[in-house]
């Protein structure tokens, strides 16, 4: 048999990783759905709508800030956005890149940039402008609007938008080139089923425990397979559960103690004692904002509040700026809850406390928050 000749020329092979990308830039990508998928989100969706209604007072502690679900919430997006970035580092995804960017973007957000862990008191323009009084982007109400909208719409366009146009063959070639991830139909089921809970938004705090089962979904679909999808969020459950620990461990100092204190007891003074509280106040049945919040929205007369400008602590503390914003020594916001009974009102004044959290229902001083509690009779 003749020796097959190549005149010195011989075959180039590209890279293994070269023909990966090649490869993966003429392909749309499609993760296998699982069964796993469906079971643990009904049984999640389920089981909170169960315990807000049977047990709204355990449904209430676990969904507030810096619990478990908060925390789980940031570790599902954060894996998720990780995977994403690293698949479209890999094989040149743009699209999925952007996805990846948004689920960092939602990490961080969720847990404010570390303002709470690390305890850092936000510049002005976030104490002034910011409808939560923290370090975050997405409650710029003059920015963003509604935040609940704008995570409906990227659940929407991800969970609709992009299989919707995966269902023909044009649209897989403009998905492939885009560098896009297409979720499968049970995933996208899912990615549905939360826009319509948040628009329905059943019980108190749904968006808490909705954005967990969104990052969960997310995490899903970046994910190499269903198995390291749930150990990836088992490893996100432990370090919830580390986090939700180290986050309600915080000391203070007796002088801030004093101070939250003194700062409490004079908001509470000036709002039933003196001129700090409005017509508006005065006239509704329950209120329940923060003091910042309660003076942009007309209950609370900034000016009125002479006892609490003149409280002593502050200088001491440097919180001058603190109180100018009515936020605390530890960098949160003063709350006020007025709720008015048959015979009396009952008035709260309370901070989160060194935790920067709160730890029970408003104004019962659970944990170490402070409260400054008043019953007015008409």
């Amino acid at each position: 048999m003749a020796e097959r000749k190549h005149d010195g020329v011989q075959p180039q092979i590209p890279p293994r990783e070269l023909q990966r990308s090649l490869k993966s830039t003429h392909r749309l990508r499609r993760p296998a759905a699982s069964r796993w998928t469906h079971v643990f989100a009904a049984a999640w969706v389920t089981g909170m709508l169960s315990l807000g209604v049977t047990r709204p007072e355990v449904y209430q502690g676990l969904l507030q800030e810096d619990r478990f679900i908060e925390w789980w919430t940031v570790a599902l997006f954060g894996v998720a956005g990780f995977l994403a970035l690293r698949l479209a580092w890999r094989e040149r995804r743009p699209f999925d890149a952007l996805v990846g960017a948004f689920c960092v973007f939602v990490a961080g957000e969720e847990f404010s940039w570390g303002q709470r862990l690390l305890g850092i008191t936000p510049p002005d323009a976030f104490l002034e402008h910011n409808r939560q009084q923290e370090l975050t982007i997405h409650n710029f109400a003059d920015i963003f609007g509604e935040p609940r909208w704008v995570l409906m719409l990227a659940l929407a366009g991800f969970g609709l938008v992009i299989p919707a146009i995966a269902a023909t063959r044009p649209g897989r070639a403009i998905l492939a080139r885009a560098g896009a991830t297409a979720v499968p139909l049970p995933t996208a089921a899912w990615l549905l089923a939360a826009v319509a809970l948040l628009w329905w938004y059943p019980l108190t705090l749904t968006g808490e425990w909705v954005e967990a089962l969104a990052g969960g979904l997310f995490l899903v679909a970046y994910a190499p397979g269903p198995a390291a999808a749930g150990m990836a969020a088992g490893g996100g459950a432990a370090v919830a559960v580390l986090l939700t620990l180290l986050s309600g461990a915080r000391g203070a100092t007796d002088a801030e103690l004093a101070c939250a204190r003194t700062e409490t007891a004079a908001i509470a003074d000036d709002l039933a004692y003196g001129v700090a509280a409005t017509g508006r106040l005065a006239g509704s049945r329950s209120v329940h904002k923060r003091v910042f919040t309660a003076i942009e929205d007309g209950y609370v007369r900034a000016e009125g509040l002479e006892a609490y400008r003149a409280a002593a602590c502050g200088e001491s503390l440097g919180t001058p700026r603190q109180r100018a914003y009515a936020v605390d020594p530890w960098g949160t916001a003063y709350w006020l809850s007025m709720e008015r009974g048959a015979d009396a009102i009952h008035l709260v004044v309370y901070s989160f406390g060194p935790n920067r959290r709160r730890d029970g229902p408003p104004g019962r001083g659970s944990g170490d928050d402070v409260a400054a509690a008043l019953e007015i009779t008409p």
